[in-house]
């Protein structure tokens, strides 16, 4: 992965060619504290905890991404620590620190640490060659990085899994013009992937897939796995995933955010559907309330995403054949957006949701908990509750719901945009149930999974035009009626074209060779 770091103003590129020179290693290991309801992280920053030449320094990141090659821009505050340890609450943190950190949290707060990554960093440090005689000394560039991080949850805990990372980092005062040059000929020449997430929302993905007791590198869920305890390796993952994506909820113009937002607390409920007969119900049923609203919170913003993005496409498209302007109409949904993103803003600000958090993460990092016991005593009938005797079956029961509705194509009319709703959420429950057992199922997976996320999709475009038709019509728009006739129509288009691609890509689905496809994947469970 290629992560670069600058802070520079944009200029022209000029012809570089790299020469290294000096290197050395560097080993630490870096403690990352946060408070229990994860509210740094939450809010955008990044604290670690580290020991270097003898010194404790604590560092505070703040970082956002400002490229499409991985180059960022960040604050970044370090202070060497008081005490010769991690710290336990905000109080023990350098003024620094603990001011940039007003608004944020209580200097009273304590920390915990989230994870530790213990990091070996081989550098050299580049500078532009030049023909003819070489200078006895040319400047510096940049600094590249080999990073090897080895993956802990605790400063006690054993290794989960082991990153690689090249690290691009511009001398002071060298054009960010120079990095991009250099990011784009590291790609090309040994075919680097540039990183679109910290190390550390790296590492809380590997912490969140990896089932306790399970060796180095696991990831994911294991055969003979309860199925409560499969359910709380999703719950942890998509929460995590929650909580990363918060920060851009917050503050960012990129609707992409709330998008996968929205799409891990869909993750997480319907896992809770799929897997919550296997706990105590009011073990989970508090968790379950406040998914619902932040899922219904997150819902209102994404929705009205949607269909201003479908509109400014429809002005863009028809803006020099079409006399309706419907600035009217866009800027009542912008309006509608942004007061849905307030309410949604608080509830991420409230008590009860902070308390959510780190109740519900708390839960998912604790095996056992609210686990229904269904061992049979002896001799008794044995009841099926781990992953490999229940998923086969399951997965069976939720392609035949989606195969069920074969008999509303057989109709001579179209099916209503209500079942083709509830066809959608058919489809959704499975795509979501054969992701979540992807790594048991063999390379069949990901063919299953790509006709049904097209079918899936198909569906949702549908849904989206139709969703945008009704937000048209419980509006008064007088001053752009020919402007709103015109898109209503162009929806309506849109409708009838999807049902006929969507009968193609269902017919796709439910053929005898993704049949038999579907069957080989279970096979291997």
């Amino acid at each position: 992965m290629l992560d670069c770091c600058a802070n520079s103003p944009k200029k022209r590129p000029r012809s570089l060619d790299i020469a290294f020179r000096r290197r050395l290693q560097q080993s630490n290991a870096t403690s990352i504290p946060d408070t229990p309801a994860y509210r740094l992280l939450r809010y955008g920053y990044q604290l670690r905890a580290r020991v270097r030449d003898g010194q404790w320094l604590a560092t505070l990141k703040s970082r956002t991404m400002g490229s499409e090659v991985g180059i960022y821009q960040r604050l970044e505050i370090e202070e060497p620590l008081a005490a010769a340890n991690c710290p336990d609450s905000i109080d023990d943190l350098p003024e620094p620190i603990v001011d940039a950190l007003v608004g944020i949290v209580d200097e009273s707060q304590a920390l915990d640490v989230i994870c530790v990554l213990d990091q070996t960093r081989w550098t050299r440090e580049a500078s532009p060659a030049s023909s003819g005689r070489p200078r006895a000394s040319k400047a510096i560039l940049a600094t590249l990085s080999l990073d090897e991080s080895v993956i802990r949850q605790s400063i006690a805990g054993g290794g989960l899994a082991h990153l690689y990372e090249i690290e691009i980092e511009l001398a002071k005062g060298v054009d960010i013009a120079e990095l991009q040059v250099l990011a784009e000929r590291f790609m090309s020449a040994y075919s680097l992937t540039p990183s679109g997430e910290s190390k550390l929302a790296r590492a809380l993905g590997v912490i969140s897939r990896h089932p306790s007791e399970a060796p180095e590198n696991w990831q994911g869920l294991h055969p003979a796995m309860h199925m409560g305890e499969a359910c709380r390796i999703i719950w942890r993952e998509q929460l995590t995933k929650l909580l990363l994506y918060e920060a851009g909820v917050r503050y960012d113009q990129d609707v992409e955010y709330v998008h996968q937002a929205r799409v891990a607390i869909r993750r997480a409920r319907a896992a809770a559907r799929i897997y919550q007969d296997y706990f105590n119900p009011k073990a989970v049923k508090g968790y379950l309330k406040h998914l619902r609203r932040t899922a219904r919170l997150l819902g209102a913003v994404r929705d009205m995403d949607v269909a201003i993005a479908r509109l400014e496409d429809y002005q863009h498209k028809t803006r020099k054949h079409s006399a309706g302007d419907l600035q009217v109409t866009l800027a009542e949904w912008r309006a509608k957006r942004a007061a849905a993103h307030h309410a949604l803003v608080a509830w991420l600000d409230s008590t009860k949701y902070a308390k959510f958090v780190a109740d519900f993460l708390h839960f998912c990092q604790t095996p056992g908990a609210g686990i229904v016991d269904m061992t049979a005593p002896p001799g008794e009938d044995v009841t099926p509750f781990q992953v490999r005797h229940v998923t086969p079956a399951m997965l069976l029961a939720n392609f035949a719901r989606v195969r069920s509705y074969e008999m509303c194509f057989d109709q001579p009319e179209e099916a209503p945009v209500e079942t083709l709703h509830r066809l959608r959420i058919a489809c959704k429950y499975l795509r979501y149930n054969l992701e979540f057992v992807a790594d048991l199922l063999g390379k069949e997976s990901k063919d299953i999974v790509d006709l049904l996320r097209k079918l899936q999709d198909d569906l949702g475009d549908l849904n989206d035009a139709v969703v945008s038709k009704e937000l048209l019509a419980a509006g008064n728009y007088s001053d752009a009626q020919k402007g709103a006739l015109g898109y209503k129509q162009a929806q309506e288009k849109i409708v009838e074209k999807l049902r006929s691609q969507m009968r193609i890509d269902f017919a796709r689905f439910v053929a005898e060779e993704n049949r038999v496809r579907l069957l080989s994947a279970i096979a291997k469970i």
